[in-house]
C-alpha cells in the first residue's frame, strides 16, 4: 500500500515536472533578426501580455529608417500577440528624425514560412506608435513592415525567368562600392538596321526601403516572359532590360537608401556618379539611345504613407517639344487605362527646390540626355493600402507590361502619328 502510494506520488511529480518544463519552454517569447534582411530594435518583451515593442533601426547617413522585419518565436497561439512599433527618435541624417508614419503601415505583413505574406488587421494608432494584434496559428511567425524583397528573391526570380525563357540573358550591370553584384536581365528581339527594335528599360529599388517596387518589377517580368499573346508580341518587337534592385548594398544591409550621404541613387545621375551601378546604367542607356533602341525608361518606386493610388512623376508639359508632349500625354493616358486606379495626370517633384539636384534625378537625367521621342518617368506604387502586398504589387507590374505593349503598338518614334493623338 505504502509502495503503491509512493509510486503514484513519483509519477505525479514526474508529470508535473514535465509540464513545468514544457510551460517554461513555451513561455520563452523572443525575437530575432539574424537572417537575411532582418532589421529591428527590440524595446521590450512582456511575456505575460504577449506584447512585443520594437522600433526601426537607424543607421545615420544611410537613408530613411522605414522598414522593420523580425521573427517572433515562443508564441502561445491560444492568445493574441501584440506588436507595437514606436518612433525612433535617433536622427538618420544630421538632425533629421523620420516621421513615424513612414515606418507604421496601417497593416503589417505576416508570414508563417518567411515566403508567403499576408496582411494583419488594421493596427491601432496611439500618438507616434501603432499596435498590431495578431491571432497567430503558430508559435513562430515572421512579421514585417511589408512583404520583404531581398537579394535571394532576386536570384530566384532571374533564375526562374531564364528557365521559362532560355533565350533571356542575365548580366552584371556593375559591382557596387562594397563589392556586391548588381544583376539584370535582357530579353526580347535583336535590333537590325532594317528592323530596329523598340527599347524598354525598367529598374527598381534605387531607394532600398521601397520593397514594393521590386515586387512590381517581378510582376512585370513574369508577365513579359509569359505565353500571353500580348507579351509574346512585345518580345517580338522590343528589347527589354530589367534591373530588380539598383541599391544592392543598402538592400543587403536593410538600410533605407533614400537621402543617403553623400547622395542617394536616384539623385546621383550626373557626369560624375558616386555609385558604379548608376554610372553603368547611364552608359548602357546612352548606348541604346545612340543606336536608336530606347523608347521607354521606367523607374519603379514607392511613395509616401499618405498616397493610396499609383501615379507617375513626370515633366512639366510646357518644357517639352511637340513630339515629347504627345508621347508623354499618350503614355499616361494608356497607363491610367490599364493600371488599376492609376492617376491620369502626372505629378511634379515639388520637394526638390534646387535645379541642379532636380537634374540629377534619374528620370530627368535620362530625359535630358536622350532623343525627344523617348518617355522617361517614375511609377510610384502606393504601399499603405490593402493592395500593398505581393499579389497587389505584382498585379500593377503586369498592368505596367500591358501598358508598355499597348503604347509601343503605335510607334511613338513617328513625328506624325494620328493614332497617338486620339
Amino acid at each position: 500500500m505504502t509502495l503503491h502510494l509512493a509510486s503514484c506520488q513519483f509519477v505525479l511529480m514526474t508529470i508535473c515536472l514535465s509540464q513545468s518544463l514544457a510551460n517554461e519552454e513555451k513561455a520563452e517569447l523572443h525575437c530575432h533578426t539574424d537572417f537575411p534582411g532582418g532589421s529591428a530594435e527590440v524595446v521590450s518583451i512582456d511575456e505575460i501580455k504577449q506584447h512585443v515593442q520594437i522600433r526601426p533601426r537607424v543607421t545615420p547617413g544611410r537613408g530613411y529608417p522605414c522598414n522593420w522585419y523580425l521573427c517572433v518565436e515562443g508564441i502561445d497561439p491560444d492568445r493574441p500577440l501584440l506588436l507595437t512599433v514606436q518612433k525612433n527618435l535617433t536622427p538618420f541624417q544630421n538632425d533629421r528624425v523620420l516621421d513615424h508614419s513612414w515606418s507604421q503601415p496601417d497593416r503589417a505583413s505576416l508570414s508563417y514560412d518567411n515566403a508567403v505574406w499576408q496582411q494583419t488587421e488594421l493596427g491601432i494608432k496611439e500618438g507616434d506608435r501603432i499596435t498590431y494584434r495578431v491571432e497567430s496559428k503558430s508559435s513562430t511567425i515572421w512579421i514585417a513592415w511589408g512583404p520583404p524583397f531581398h537579394t535571394s528573391h532576386l536570384e530566384a526570380l532571374l533564375s526562374e525567368a531564364c528557365k521559362i525563357l532560355p533565350e533571356a540573358e542575365r548580366f552584371e550591370l556593375a559591382v557596387t562600392r562594397e563589392g556586391r553584384s548588381v544583376q539584370g536581365i535582357r530579353f526580347g528581339c535583336e535590333s537590325t538596321p532594317n528592323e530596329p527594335a523598340y527599347g524598354v528599360w525598367v529598374q527598381a529599388r534605387q531607394h532600398a526601403w521601397e520593397w514594393g517596387s521590386s515586387w512590381v518589377g517581378q510582376g512585370f517580368l513574369l508577365w513579359a516572359i509569359s505565353d500571353d499573346p500580348v507579351a509574346q508580341e512585345l518580345r517580338r518587337t522590343s528589347t527589354i532590360h530589367f534591373i530588380p534592385i539598383m541599391d544592392v548594398d543598402s538592400a543587403v544591409q536593410s538600410l533605407g537608401g533614400k537621402d543617403s550621404i553623400p547622395r542617394d541613387h536616384n539623385r546621383d545621375w550626373d557626369n560624375k556618379p558616386y555609385y558604379p551601378e548608376v554610372a553603368a546604367a547611364q552608359q548602357k542607356i546612352l548606348k541604346l539611345d545612340q543606336a536608336g533602341q530606347l523608347d521607354l525608361f521606367i523607374d519603379l518606386h514607392n511613395p509616401g504613407p499618405g498616397d493610396k493610388k499609383p501615379f507617375y512623376f513626370g515633366p512639366k508639359m510646357d518644357s517639352l517639344d511637340e513630339l515629347q508632349q504627345r508621347n508623354y500625354l499618350f503614355w499616361v493616358k494608356v497607363s491610367s487605362q490599364f493600371i488599376d486606379s492609376c492617376e491620369s495626370d502626372y505629378r511634379f517633384t515639388s520637394y526638390i527646390k534646387n535645379e541642379e539636384e532636380l537634374n540629377r534625378v534619374s528620370s530627368n537625367w535620362v530625359r535630358n540626355h536622350t532623343q525627344s521621342h523617348l518617355v522617361s518617368t517614375t511609377l510610384e506604387t502606393a504601399w499603405n493600402r490593402p493592395e500593398g502586398n505581393q499579389q497587389g504589387y505584382q498585379k500593377v507590374g503586369r498592368e505596367l507590361g500591358i501598358s508598355i505593349a499597348r503604347y509601343l503598338q503605335t510607334n511613338p518614334r513617328l513625328k506624325s502619328n494620328t493614332s497617338l493623338e486620339k
